[in-house]
């Protein structure tokens, strides 16, 4: 990766954390709403009436106790500049034991607005909402180890808190964890540790547009040396190319991909291949290649391949149509955890199509498979 990723880059990390990127966190946008019915929305056009109605709303509902409006009454303080308001209402939600408003106090402490300057103190407001789970409390408090401020440097705690905030779900921490094994001043480099955070980070699910560009050195340098993961994250990579999410969509480089994830035994893998050519998305359709990839997948204890394989049979795509074989692969499927429409079309199939020597007989082959298929959980 380019630049090493030192304290600069910890700083700079820091200085992005609160709420992930977004510009208020989401009980903050619908905290004045709770008392909307004292206006109307429609009825105030101006935005600036606009916001003193909310700021309105939220100060109602802060006299009130309400820890969730005095944190958001007080991010609202903090945007326009009025520190000292902000850190009065970040406090009393604090000393309340709201994590999100502890964290704000911290970092108000650390940044040194409306406040003196207290990186000490900052710790202990991070530490006491990082104690309660919150994620991004976690990764300040990892920056501070790692760092030295207000507490005595300590790389593995440092790390440790970092680990904490990216297992909440936390996106930053896993990129600052992902940074600092490719290539940093804390840590020997780890390529391979490195791979496993970024594909942590840059899930095909969750990878939006505006985090692909912010991160784009960092998920250019992922995909650069992904080919030494495992084959979850090679089947990740195989996703972002498929559906273009933080890249251009290349079907020919996603279906690379899946083979390579399918070589090293993902049979998530498997089955996504098994689906590219049963339905010929991107590839000539094959029904034969289709059936041997989702084979391949059903052994590994994959339901899905296992329900697709009855329904190619059901549809007889490629194959004979073979009402043995249908009942064989969906009573394997009746043993599995489907989602609820595949697991009714499974006994819907079984109770309506079978009588009770048909299926006696495909009970005692399925059993047979099962037996001979140990590391497969069935239920």
């Amino acid at each position: 990766m380019g630049e090493r990723f030192g304290a600069e880059s910890v700083k700079a990390g820091h200085r992005g954390l609160y709420r992930c990127g977004e510009e208020h966190p989401r009980w903050c946008r619908t905290i004045p709403f709770r008392d909307v019915k004292y206006y109307q929305r429609s009825e105030v056009k101006p935005l600036k009436l606009w916001n003193m109605v909310i700021m309105r709303l939220l100060r109602r509902q802060a006299e009130r106790g309400n820890v969730e409006a005095m944190t958001c009454l007080a991010v609202r303080h903090r945007d326009s500049q009025n520190f000292g308001e902000a850190n009065r209402w970040f406090r009393k939600a604090a000393e309340l034991g709201f994590p999100d408003a502890q964290f704000f106090l911290g970092y108000a402490y650390d940044d040194g607005k409306g406040v003196e300057k207290d990186s000490v103190e900052a710790v202990r407001w991070y530490r006491l909402a990082a104690d309660q789970g919150d994620a991004t409390a976690q990764s300040a408090l990892a920056v501070s180890y790692l760092l030295g401020n207000g507490v005595e440097r300590d790389i593995p705690t440092g790390l440790g808190w970092y680990r904490k905030a990216a297992e909440n779900g936390d996106i930053a921490a896993k990129i600052m964890l992902g940074g600092i094994y490719a290539s940093s001043e804390f840590v020997p480099n780890d390529t391979a540790e490195a791979v496993v955070w970024y594909s942590s980070a840059f899930k095909a699910e969750s990878l939006t547009r505006s985090l692909a560009e912010k991160y784009a050195e960092e998920l250019r340098w992922f995909l650069s040396v992904a080919e030494i993961g495992d084959g979850d994250v090679l089947l990740n990579v195989a996703n972002l190319y498929g559906t273009g999410a933080g890249v251009p969509q290349d079907n020919a480089e996603a279906l690379r991909w899946y083979r390579m994830a399918a070589d090293r035994g993902n049979d998530n893998a498997m089955f996504a291949l098994g689906h590219i050519y049963e339905t010929g998305d991107g590839v000539l359709q094959d029904y034969a290649e289709a059936m041997r990839w989702y084979q391949l997948a059903a052994e590994a204890g994959n339901a899905g391949a296992m329900f697709n394989i009855g329904m190619m049979y059901v549809r007889s795509e490629g194959v004979p149509l073979d009402k043995h074989e249908l009942g064989f692969w969906f009573y394997l499927c009746s043993k599995c955890s489907l989602p609820q429409a595949q697991e009714s079309t499974v006994q819907e199939v079984l109770t309506t199509k079978f009588g009770p020597d048909s299926l006696a007989e495909i009970r005692e082959r399925a059993q047979r498979w099962i037996e001979t298929h140990p590391k497969i959980h069935f239920r």
